[in-house]
């Protein structure tokens, strides 16, 4: 069986630049995600450098050179830019500058100014590999428990890909015989070099084009379960903590325990103030909780002027220490904010419970919301607790 070298190349490079037009229009509609024009630009540079290369419709071998190794190269690097700023790498301006003047230097040199085939293949498959493999080990490194697996298997494709260039620039420095353009002595480099090309465009951009819609939905999924003003989680983003407590307590036994908290006066505050600073003040209720410095809470935004923080495996006395450090706290960051005098208060109830076979979170969270309302009774600006 024979391989149509033009036919095949020319069909990757429409399906590169295929690729790249996806790549572009999520780059249009999805700007906050860091990496995608630079993939891009790389999926456009492979794509026009295979296309116009495969047919060899260029008689002049020097021009063909130009026209088709500093595209392809400079696409690897933007490929390897790209995936920096997605994987939140810095420097990605200054790696894709340092690649893209290698791809020209190492083009011209060994091809006008003192011309050598073997050398001109050797080096840029080794500069190519080595953006290859940059791009690889940045996907395997990069922390995403939520797409993991395709951060692993796009891994490996570029792994994949900066062998086949490896191998190929081996196996033309290493050739005695007298090699040309494209290397048609070296079938095997060129099957090899082929399989490098179907790698990185059919398998390695569709895999960049799924980990870009599981980012945006994973950016969806915080927007869902995060409450914007302040950064906690919501009521529903709140829901998978309990549940993964219940399923521990009811597993191995154990204590949860449910704070509800409400500012005091928060209407007053508005009325008086004006919605800016009753925002200012729930940023404030926001960043104490986030700051708390208790790893077995979770607080979420219950509601309005409302919060709620679940307790893990802790006694009485702990939350009641924990509900107090959080007053202290939330009175002095209002104090801060400089139009609210001494600051405001906030009132907390805090109910308490094992977890058993009956235990009901609904009802815990009950006890805890009438705690609260005996907490306002009393005067406001103080802890009640269910005993």
């Amino acid at each position: 069986m024979t391989i149509d070298e033009p036919t095949l190349m020319t069909a990757l490079g429409l399906a590169a630049l295929t690729a790249s037009a996806m790549f572009i229009a999520l780059a249009i509609f999805a700007r906050q995600i860091p990496g995608v024009r630079y993939w891009a630009a790389g999926a456009l540079a492979v794509g026009f450098a295979t296309v116009l290369d495969g047919p060899r419709l260029i008689a002049d071998w020097r021009l063909a050179s130009l026209m088709f190794n500093i595209p392809f190269t400079t696409g690897q690097a933007f490929i390897l830019a790209g995936t920096m700023q997605f994987c939140n790498r810095p420097h990605a301006h200054r790696v894709l500058r340092v690649f893209a003047v290698l791809a020209v230097v190492l083009t011209v040199m060994f091809t006008y100014i003192t011309p050598d085939d073997k050398w001109r293949i050797w080096s840029l498959c080794c500069c190519q590999g080595a953006a290859n493999l940059a791009t690889a080990y940045l996907l395997f490194r990069y922390p995403d428990p939520f797409s993991r697996p395709v951060f692993i298997a796009s891994s490996i494709v570029a792994l994949l890909q900066a062998l086949a260039a490896l191998a190929q620039g081996v196996l033309v420095s290493l050739s005695a015989v007298s090699i040309t353009y494209a290397s048609p002595q070296l079938p095997v480099a060129n099957m090899i070099s082929w399989g490098g090309a179907m790698l990185n465009i059919i398998a390695g951009n569709w895999l960049m084009f799924l980990l870009i819609m599981l980012r945006l939905v994973a950016d969806l999924r915080v927007v869902a379960e995060r409450d914007v003003l302040t950064g906690l989680l919501n009521r529903r983003g709140l829901r998978p903590h309990i549940d993964a407590i219940l399923r521990r307590g009811e597993a191995h036994g154990g204590a949860i325990g449910i704070m509800i908290l409400d500012i005091d006066h928060f209407k007053q505050i508005n009325d008086t103030h004006g919605h800016e600073v009753g925002d200012k003040v729930l940023t404030v209720m926001g960043e104490v909780l986030l700051k708390m410095g208790f790893p077995s809470a979770t607080p979420c935004r219950w509601g309005g002027e409302e919060f709620c923080i679940v307790v893990e495996g802790q006694s009485r006395d702990y939350m009641v220490q924990m509900a107090e450090h959080i007053r202290k706290s939330f009175q002095q960051g209002t104090a801060e904010l400089g139009v609210l005098g001494s600051g405001r208060t906030v009132s907390v109830g805090i109910g308490r419970s094992f977890i058993d076979a009956q235990f009901d979170v609904s009802s815990l969270i009950s006890v805890a919301d009438a705690q609260l309302y005996l907490a306002k009774l009393a005067g406001r600006d103080r802890v009640a607790v269910a005993e």
